[in-house]
C-alpha cells in the first residue's frame, strides 16, 4: 500500500455535489493515508469558490486555484504534478465515496505489478454501471449507496478484472503508470472528455492493464460540470480518439457483448435478494416473445399478488443484450431492479434453485417451452415443487405452432409422421431435438407430469386431449376486467356503407390473405363494405391499393379501445384461419362495443356461439363467402345469439 495517496477533485459547478463529495470524502475511514486536492478551474459559481477556500483555510484540503479556465486535462495535469511520488485519484466533484473505499481502491490496483489502473462500479460508470450497464441508473428503492458498497465489498471481495479503459469518474492511478505513459493529452483533448481513455490506451501500448475494483461502489450524479456543453464536447474527442485508437470502439462492443462483470453484478443482486423476506412465490416459465403470452403472463402476476403471492418469472437470455441459448434471466417481482440474476443452465441450475428457494418459491408454472434452455424444463422436479402447465398454442404437437398447412389454412392435425413431412417441406418455427416424433414424447412427459394442465378455451382443451391420450386438461378462460355487452348494432339501409374493423397484427395465420380477397371482392362487386385494420398487416400496401381498407399502424395496448372507437365500425371481423386458444382482440372488440363475425374455429368461434355477441362464420378463404355472409347478418337474414 502506498504511504500517500493524492485524491484529486476537479470543481467547476455545482455547490451542492461538491459539498456532498468533500464531506464524504472527509468522513470516510480508510487505513490508506490521503490528501485531498481540490482544483478549482476557475469556477464561475462565487459560493462555490468560496467553499474550497474556506476548507482549505481550515486546513482539510489543498487547494490548487487556475487563474483562468484551463479544462479538465491540463487543471488534471497540474494535480498530477502535485506530488511527482504518489498515486493519485481522480474523483469527479459529484461523487460520494463511503468507508474503506480508498483501501479497496489501492489493493486492486497494486495486486498485480503491471496494473495501471483501477475503477470502481457505479451507478453512472458506463461499462462499470450498476445494476444497468452502460446506464445513469436511478437510486435503487431497496437499498441506499452506502448500503450497495458496503454489499460490494462482501460480495466481491478481493476481485479485479481486466476493463477495455478505466472510466474517469473515479480513477486510481498508479505512479509508476503516470511516469511511465505520461500525464493526459490537454492539448489534443481540450476541455475535457475522452483524455482517461487516450491515457489508458496509450499506456495500454506499454504493457500497463486497467481494472475494475469489483469490491467498491461509487455513487456518481454525472455532468455536473460540462451541462450543456457535454455533447460536442464528446463527440469531437470520440472522434479524435478513434482516429488515433481505430480498434478501441470495436474491442469496447466486444467487451459489452461478453459482459465479463455480470458475476460481480449478480452477486450484489443476489446479496439484495437475501434482503428480502421469503414469501410464497409461484415461478413463471415461458418464452421472451411478446403477444397474447407474455399479456396473459403479466395479467396472472396482478392476479397472484392480488391473492398474497409473489411471482419469479424465468425467461429465455437471449433477445437484446442477451448471452445465448443456455441461458435465462430471472424477474423477480419483490426484488426491484435486479437485472443481473441471469444463469447458465445446465452449469448454474443449483445456483438458481437456491435463489428460487430463497424467494419462498411454492410452484411452477410452466406457460412455454419454446426457446427455454431444456434443464429448465426439469425445474419443478429438481426443487421438489408441484408444476402446472397452461397451454397458450400447440406447439407441444406442431412446430409451426398454429397447425396451418401449405394451403394456408388449418391443417386436420394428423399424425406424426405426416406433420414431420409438413415442416419438412414448409419449415418450422422452431426445431425440436428428435422431431415432430420427439416433440410429441417429450410433451407427453411434461404435460402428464404435471400437477394440473389447463387450457383457455374448451376447444383447445379438447385438442390436446386428443392428441395425448389420458390426458386431462382443464379449460380456464383468461382472467380479464368486466364489461358490458356490446349492443346489437343500428339498423341498416343496405345502402350505406359498413365498415368493419379488424384488429391487431394481421399475418397469414390471422387471415390476411382472406382480408385482402374481401376487400377485393367488395370492390369488384362495389359492395357497402370497408375494413378497417386497428394495427397493421403483413402487407399494407397490397390492402391500401384495394382501395377498401384503411390501416391505423401499430398502437400500444393501452390505446386500443380507444383507437377501436374512433373508427366508427360497426362490427368487428375475425378471419383468423388457426384454432386460437382464446384472442384478447375479440375482447377489446367487445369493449369497444362492437359486435364480431369470426370464423367458426378454436376460442373465437367458440365464444360467439357461447356469448351471443356476434357472427359465427363457416370457415371459408373465399372473400366473396365471408362479404356475403356479413351483409346476410345486416340484412337481417342471419340472426346472432348464443348455442343452444
Amino acid at each position: 500500500m502506498p504511504p500517500v495517496v493524492d485524491v484529486l477533485v476537479p470543481v467547476y459547478r455545482g455547490l451542492a455535489e461538491t459539498r456532498a463529495c468533500l464531506e464524504s470524502l472527509l468522513a470516510a475511514p480508510n487505513q490508506a493515508a490521503m490528501e485531498i486536492a481540490v482544483l478549482d478551474d476557475a469556477s464561475p459559481e462565487p459560493e462555490l469558490a468560496a467553499y474550497v477556500r474556506g476548507l482549505a483555510g481550515r486546513g482539510l484540503v489543498t487547494l490548487l486555484a487556475n487563474p483562468a479556465n484551463l479544462g479538465f486535462p491540463a487543471t488534471m495535469n497540474r494535480g498530477f504534478a502535485l506530488h511527482p511520488d504518489r498515486d493519485v485519484v481522480v474523483l469527479n466533484s459529484d461523487t460520494v465515496v463511503f468507508p474503506g473505499w480508498l483501501d479497496r481502491l489501492a489493493r486492486a490496483a497494486h495486486s498485480a505489478p503491471d496494473i495501471g489502473s483501477a475503477t470502481p462500479f457505479s451507478n453512472n460508470a458506463t461499462i462499470c454501471s450498476y445494476p444497468r450497464v452502460n446506464q445513469d441508473n436511478e437510486a435503487l428503492q431497496d437499498v441506499s449507496p452506502a448500503e450497495l458498497d458496503a454489499l460490494f465489498a462482501a460480495r466481491n471481495a478481493g476481485a479485479v478484472r481486466d476493463l477495455p479503459t478505466a472510466v474517469g469518474f473515479c480513477m486510481y492511478v498508479r505512479r509508476d503508470c503516470l511516469a511511465d505513459a505520461g500525464y493526459f493529452d490537454e492539448h489534443t483533448f481540450g476541455t475535457g472528455y475522452a483524455e482517461e481513455n487516450d491515457f489508458c490506451l496509450r499506456s495500454a501500448r506499454l504493457g500497463w492493464r486497467h481494472v475494475l475494483a469489483g469490491d467498491v461502489f461509487v455513487r456518481h450524479s454525472g455532468q455536473a460540470s460540462f451541462g450543456a456543453a457535454r455533447k460536442p464536447a464528446l463527440e469531437r474527442n470520440l472522434a479524435l480518439l478513434e482516429r488515433r485508437f481505430p480498434l478501441y470502439l470495436p474491442s469496447v462492443l466486444e467487451w459489452n457483448r461478453q459482459d465479463p462483470l455480470l458475476d460481480l453484478r449478480r452477486n450484489v443482486d443476489r446479496a439484495r435478494l437475501e434482503r428480502l423476506r421469503p414469501q410464497p412465490t409461484v415461478v413463471q416459465v415461458c418464452h421472451g416473445l411478446s403477444g397474447g403470452t407474455a399479456r396473459r403472463l403479466r395479467d396472472e402476476r396482478a392476479e397472484l399478488a392480488a391473492a398474497g403471492f409473489a411471482t419469479a418469472t424465468l425467461l429465455p437470455d437471449t433477445g437484446e443484450g442477451g448471452r445465448g441459448p443456455d441461458w435465462v434471466r430471472l424477474e423477480a417481482g419483490q426484488a426491484p431492479d435486479c437485472p443481473n440474476l441471469r444463469y447458465r443452465l445446465p452449469q448454474e441450475q443449483d445456483l438458481l434453485a437456491a435463489d428460487l428457494a430463497r424467494l419462498g418459491a411454492t410452484e411452477v408454472r410452466l406457460h412455454h417451452f419454446m426457446d427455454v434452455p431444456p434443464a429448465l424444463l426439469d425445474l419443478a422436479g429438481r426443487m421438489g415443487l408441484p408444476q402446472d402447465t397452461v397451454v397458450h398454442d400447440f406447439a407441444w404437437f406442431c412446430p409451426r405452432i398454429n397447425c396451418i398447412d401449405d394451403t394456408r389454412r388449418h391443417c386436420a392435425e394428423p399424425s406424426p409422421e405426416v406433420c414431420q413431412r409438413c415442416v419438412d417441406a414448409n419449415g418450422a418455427d422452431f426445431r425440436p431435438e428428435g422431431g415432430v416424433a420427439g416433440l410429441v414424447e417429450r410433451s407427453s412427459r411434461i404435460l402428464l407430469g404435471s400437477r394440473r394442465v389447463a387450457a383457455p378455451s374448451a376447444d383447445a382443451a379438447g385438442r390436446m386431449m386428443r392428441h395425448f391420450p389420458g390426458l386431462s386438461v382443464m379449460a380456464v378462460p383468461h382472467g380479464e376486467p368486466p364489461f358490458a355487452p356490446p349492443p346489437a348494432p343500428p339498423a341498416w339501409d343496405g345502402r350505406s356503407r359498413l365498415r368493419l374493423a379488424v384488429i391487431g397484427a394481421i399475418g397469414p395465420h390471422k387471415g390476411y390473405e382472406v382480408l385482402k380477397a374481401c376487400a377485393l371482392d367488395a370492390a369488384r362487386r362495389d359492395l357497402p363494405l370497408e375494413f378497417r385494420v386497428v394495427g397493421f398487416s403483413a402487407d399494407d400496401a397490397a390492402l391500401y391499393a384495394t382501395g377498401r381498407v384503411h390501416i391505423t399502424g401499430e398502437y400500444a395496448e393501452d390505446e386500443a379501445l380507444e383507437l377501436i372507437a374512433s373508427q366508427r365500425c360497426h362490427a368487428a371481423l375475425f378471419l383468423s384461419v388457426w384454432p386460437e386458444t382464446w384472442c384478447y382482440t375479440l375482447t377489446q372488440a367487445w369493449r369497444a362495443g362492437l359486435r364480431a363475425f369470426g370464423f367458426d374455429l378454436g376460442a373465437v368461434g367458440e365464444r360467439i356461439r357461447a356469448t351471443g355477441w356476434g357472427w359465427p362464420v363457416p370457415l371459408s378463404l373465399d372473400g366473396q363467402a365471408v362479404n356475403d355472409h356479413v351483409l346476410a347478418a345486416f340484412s337481417g337474414r342471419i340472426q346472432s345469439g348464443p348455442s343452444r
